[in-house]
């Protein structure tokens, strides 16, 4: 059996849900146990997600180019790094979501 790779969100929480209805029904059941950062990064990795998925299938269409799994996943994590920096820190004291977003990914 293939170990399947959960990527950024197995980070914040072991065997995220690989369909697309179930993240979202995860992320919304997560609140309660996990902090608000996590679930605003959460929400940010999943969003982006899709629009890269959407992207993908409209050059896919478009133009018959499709991009390589790892290279969809370096566009996510320049995409998650570009909007993570406009976020400045939720309390003074507190962790930034970049540095949560670098605490909790592990390049491939």
């Amino acid at each position: 059996m293939k170990k399947r790779d959960d990527g950024f969100a197995s980070q914040i929480r072991a065997h995220p849900p690989a369909d697309l209805h179930a993240v979202a029904a995860w992320i919304l059941s997560s609140s309660d146990r996990i902090s608000r950062e996590e679930v605003t990064l959460l929400k940010l990795i999943f969003q982006s997600t899709i629009y890269l998925i959407w992207k993908e299938r409209n050059a896919c269409i478009f133009t018959s180019v499709s991009t390589s799994s790892s290279g969809i996943h370096l566009a996510l994590d320049r995409l998650l790094r570009d909007r993570l920096l406009s976020f400045s820190a939720s309390p003074p004291a507190g962790p930034s979501l970049l540095s949560l977003y670098f605490a909790s990914y592990r390049p491939p």
